[in-house]
């Protein structure tokens, strides 16, 4: 672990065990910890590697708006830096629309894709979502915020579960959360309104799976079979019971999924 510079700018990055490599995008809020249950159990059989974008938590915070492209230009750099030739992605909701980006552009550099609970393009309803989850941001309040963003991201039963151990974590965590970095990020997203990936996704033709969650109420599955009937040939798996933060809700569920789908795809020749 450990920071590399990018493009001008410094990004944290951590890897763990050997074989071929596997990304772990992250959600807009998360940071590589968040992954902890999936890399855990990737590492023992890949090298995977993970690291905050630009603007998120470790890595720098660079002057200016961030775009997908930047974010995808980011992770295309690290990975020649890192003297690699192809590449498993997988990204979850932000990290997704990450790595379809990179799909998109980078396609050459792609042994497989594994999109998790992500969109290609926002209709009304999410762009008002992500609009008021921007308001929270200003507020640089970290409960108000916290607040806005908690009942969007995790299923009712979830919460009810373990709103008690996670809920003062969060508050800890976000403590030194950049708010104005935050604040880019959110209108990076809200980039899709108007420019949206969907009809690039069929430049796409490397083994996908999409995966959606049946309660997720911030991004409904209605996103991801978007992407999957854009994307010829991509897997669908819907996890039951789980709202949007599927990786963090259900990771037993995500961990069969992905060891399956990669080892499909480390047999197939591209």
């Amino acid at each position: 672990m450990g920071y590399i510079n990018i493009n001008g700018t410094d990004l944290y990055y951590e890897e763990m065990g050997k074989g071929k490599p596997v990304f772990l995008l992250n959600g807009i809020f998360m940071s590589t910890k968040s992954w902890y249950p999936e890399s855990s159990v990737l590492s023992k059989k890949y090298r995977v590697i993970l690291h905050d974008f630009r603007g998120q938590w470790q890595s720098k915070k660079p002057e200016g708006k961030y775009t997908f492209g930047m974010h995808a230009d980011d992770l295309y750099q690290l990975v020649k830096k890192l003297k690699l030739e192809k590449i498993h992605l997988i990204g979850t909701s932000y990290g997704g629309e990450v790595a379809m980006t990179f799909a998109i552009k980078y396609r050459d550099l792609l042994k497989s894709l594994l999109i998790i609970t992500s969109v290609s393009e926002i209709d009304l309803h999410l762009k008002l979502t992500a609009e008021r989850w921007k308001n929270a941001v200003r507020t640089k309040n970290v409960e108000i915020f916290i607040n806005e963003w908690l009942g969007d991201t995790y299923s009712e039963n979830f919460l009810k579960s373990n709103l008690d151990a996670i809920y003062p974590r969060l508050i800890e965590a976000f403590k030194v959360f950049d708010f104005n970095a935050g604040e880019k990020l959110i209108d990076c997203f809200l980039e899709l309104y108007k420019n949206p990936l969907t009809p690039y996704l069929n430049k796409i033709n490397i083994p996908t799976a999409v995966i959606a969650s049946e309660l997720d109420t911030l991004k409904p599955p209605k996103y991801s079979r978007i992407i999957h009937n854009e994307i010829k040939n991509s897997e669908f798996h819907i996890i039951q019971n789980s709202g949007h933060a599927v990786v963090i809700e259900k990771p037993e569920e995500i961990n069969t999924i992905l060891l399956e789908f990669l080892e499909k795809a480390k047999m197939k020749r591209i």
